[in-house]
């Protein structure tokens, strides 16, 4: 009897027991028992339990005691009935917001992207992430990724959601993660569960302006000590975008561009996970993840020069046509190990990843001075390679003394080096391509960081809970040029300690408290000094004096009866980064830059509700509100602020015969902070699926964005700078996906399952051009 269930239990103790599961041939077997007399009992759905004799271990030698079970037919049986039940794709907890992807119509057939975006109170702006007011790492599997900014749009635009199994938000996390930032984003892929041998199959067709498909391999075999998981993934996408701008300068020249785009990404995803049991007490693990993701892009922007009044002065037409190649491979092992009976635990990681790029980009410039009756043409290109590299080793230990103390404590060092090689070359006359000196360039930057952290959570009283945690983290950074040959070094160390009250008022209410010291590190591309080439008049330039952000962080949250969640927190920010804006008066181009402004201020008020109604519906909805202010005696215009308003809902209704229907819709109102004013935004989608093939299939229909609504309008303002934006990439599609399970589908399933790569804590770190 395959997968059947043993238990074993003491004749003389009532509370011992232990159980197993038969092997593929009904095998199983018990070690280690103490001497005394045991009774087994076996059980398998559809059979009668069976019960064997007695047996009687002997104190003294090891002995072996073979027996035989056997199980007869229950010919009773009841008709068969059956229970179903699905997670809803929000799940709002105490310590996290959960998004189960696999339980989301809408997301099948979609991006690791598109995903986060439906995360309530999460924002995202050029790359950078945002959870109530405050930057959050982006981790995929407990890890970090070492991108920001376009790189890690670009690899969670070619992550398939798919391959996802759930996306959890961290509002406050523990001292045991990274210290920078103040949230955490963990992105959690499939693993397999279930014993046996099992599959998966997974297609899926869409359309918007553009075609686009994705299809999927998963295969997992479990026996014994030994599981095995792995699969391969292919995305093709193909959208537009639209990005408009209207500059005023010194209120006295006005720039009009427009520039419209089509890109098209493919991308493979291929991954293997191997977990082993080496004892009872102890596993090890590999890892291995690896994507790769092509890009072309081709696009065009017209440029008007014109002053307040009156006819243009000046014209400008560009073309641009460009690839960028990516690899991205990562290898975790992991060692986990029971060190005593009391629930002490280790856990070893040893985690090396890379990120390596080639962009290649080519521009051609056609401009006519209307004024002087003078046409000019020119061309530019680019070739791009980027090396990145991060390796980190991490120990954890937890313990549990009595019933109620638990200990965390760990150690980490991390090593970081990003290497971006950047050439440009203009054309000249006679058709050579010569090296554009003033945007060549060669930049390196490495970091260390070795960190070490504690945290002990004590109750005080029955209705009170206490966390005391601290982090220590020395960071060692330099960013070296070689083309200029200037090297820029930086040592810190600091402490953040975090404190954290729970009040259980009654079993319907429960009350936090909490703060906590953060460090906002910068992108690793912010401190290469050269200019990047963005349009004809928008250049970007990184700045090599850029230091981290500290921030003290306070919050308080009530919950009730699991159903409402609120939350007030407020942060104070000294360095606080902030994207600043200026103007060339020789030739009218704006500069995008980073600056450390004296210190900035957040606030966040945050209500959710979680409801099921009448058993079929289930509604998830989030009411969040923002509040952010810089405060700078140089630059005055990025003092300005507002309060914005986020609302998103999330329903999903049990049909009958399986199918489920999903809606979600989002609004943000007008928000301003720093230099840009945000305009409000908004925009829903649906989804319907509904199982074929005797329930081993699933037909998914997604319509994203049916209306057409999502677009970012926004104002930046500088010294003497005015600009007006609109950015409006395509986001209405239509999504047809097939998956298909194959194998045992009536395997048993391990109820406890955690490796210490799922756990692994690191952080977001950087970014390369």
């Amino acid at each position: 009897m395959a997968f059947a269930t043993i238990v074993v239990k003491k004749s003389s103790d009532p509370s011992f027991v232990l159980s197993t599961m038969a092997d593929g041939k009904g095998a199983f077997r018990f070690e280690g028992l103490a001497a005394g007399t045991y009774n087994l009992l076996g059980s398998y759905i559809g059979y009668k339990s069976g019960a064997a004799e007695s047996v009687v271990i002997n104190a003294g030698a090891a002995e072996n005691k073979p027996l035989t079970m056997a199980l007869a037919p229950d010919r009773n049986l009841l008709k068969e009935v059956k229970v179903t039940g699905n997670r809803p794709f929000i799940e709002l907890r105490a310590d996290k917001v959960v998004l189960n992807v696999a339980e989301s119509p809408i997301a099948q057939g979609g991006s690791a992207a598109e995903v986060l975006a439906r995360a309530p109170g999460v924002i995202e702006q050029g790359g950078r992430y945002q959870v109530r007011g405050r930057t959050a790492l982006v981790l995929i599997d407990g890890k970090l990724t070492n991108l920001g900014g376009n790189d890690l749009a670009e690899l969670l635009a070619s992550l398939p959601s798919n391959t996802l199994a759930k996306v959890e938000v961290i509002a406050n996390p523990s001292a045991r993660y990274d210290a920078n930032g103040g949230a955490v984003i963990n992105i959690l892929t499939k693993k397999n569960s279930a014993f046996g041998t099992n599959g998966s199959v997974s297609a899926g067709v869409g359309a918007g302006r553009f075609a686009r498909y994705n299809s999927g391999l998963t295969l997992s075999h479990r026996r014994d000590k030994l599981n095995v998981f792995g699969g391969l993934d292919y995305q093709r996408t193909k959208q537009y975008r639209r990005f408009d701008s209207n500059r005023v300068l010194s209120q006295e020249t006005r720039i009009d561009e427009t520039n419209y785009s089509v890109t098209e990404r493919n991308s493979q995803t291929a991954r293997i996970n191997v977990d082993y049991d080496l004892t009872k007490r102890s596993s090890v693990g590999l890892q291995i993840r690896g994507i790769t993701s092509a890009r072309e892009t081709s696009g065009n922007t017209n440029s008007i020069v014109a002053g307040l009044a009156g006819p243009p002065s000046a014209t400008n037409g560009l073309q641009t046509n460009g690839t960028a190649r990516g690899f991205n491979p990562t290898i975790s092992l992991y060692y986990r190990t029971l060190l005593d009976s009391t629930g002490g635990e280790l856990k070893l990681n040893a985690d090396y990843l890379t990120f390596n790029k080639r962009f290649d980009e080519q521009y051609r410039n056609a401009g006519y001075d209307l004024l002087n009756e003078e046409a000019a043409a020119s061309a530019l290109r680019t070739y791009s390679p980027a090396n990145n590299s991060v390796a980190s080793f991490t120990a954890d230990y937890t313990r549990t003394f009595g019933k109620a103390t638990a200990l965390e404590a760990g150690l980490k060092s991390l090593r970081t080096v990003t290497d971006n090689d950047i050439h440009w070359e203009n054309l000249d006359g006679g058709g050579n391509w010569l090296n554009d000196a003033r945007r060549t360039n060669h930049f390196v930057y490495r970091e260390y960081i070795n960190a070490g952290y504690a945290s002990v959570r004590r109750p005080l009283s029955k209705k009170v809970g206490m966390q005391l945690g601290l982090r220590a983290e020395h960071t060692h950074s330099g960013g070296e040029s070689l083309t200029l040959g200037q090297v820029n070094q930086r040592d810190y160390f600091n402490l953040f300690p975090n404190v954290s009250l729970d009040y259980t008022r009654s079993e319907k209410q429960q009350w936090n408290f909490s703060y906590q010291r953060k460090i906002d590190r910068f992108r690793f591309d912010i401190v290469n000094p050269f200019l990047t080439y963005i349009s004809p008049y928008l250049y970007y330039q990184g700045n090599p004096s850029i230091r981290p952000s500290f921030s003290h962080n306070f919050s308080v949250s009530h919950s009730y009866n699991n159903a409402v969640a609120t939350s007030l927190s407020y942060g104070r920010h000294t360095n606080a980064l902030a994207t600043v804006f200026r103007r060339d008066p020789a030739t009218n181009i704006l500069i995008q830059s980073e600056a450390n402004l004296s210190r900035a201020t957040t606030v966040d008020a945050n209500v959710s509700l979680t409801k099921q109604i009448g058993g079929a519906i289930t509604t998830a909805n989030f009411v969040g509100a923002t509040y952010v202010r810089f405060y700078s005696p140089t630059m005055p215009w990025l003092n300005q602020a507002s309060v914005g308003v986020m609302a998103s809902s999330n329903n999903t209704v049990n049909l009958p015969k399986g199918m489920r229907a999903e809606l979600t819709l989002f609004y943000r109102t007008p928000l301003t902070y720093g230099a840009y004013s945000f305009r409000a935004q908004y925009n829903g989608s649906i989804g319907v699926s509904k199982p074929v093939l005797k329930e081993k299939g699933t037909l998914t229909l997604t319509v994203l964005d049916p209306l057409n609504l999502q677009k970012n309008r926004y104002a930046t303002r500088a010294a003497d700078v005015q600009a007006y934006s609109l950015d409006k990439t395509e986001t209405r599609f239509v999504r047809l996906n097939f998956s298909y399970r194959f194998g045992n589908q009536k395997v048993k399933v391990i109820r406890m399952r955690r490796t210490g790569i799922e756990n692994e804590k690191n952080r977001l770190e950087g970014a390369v051009n």
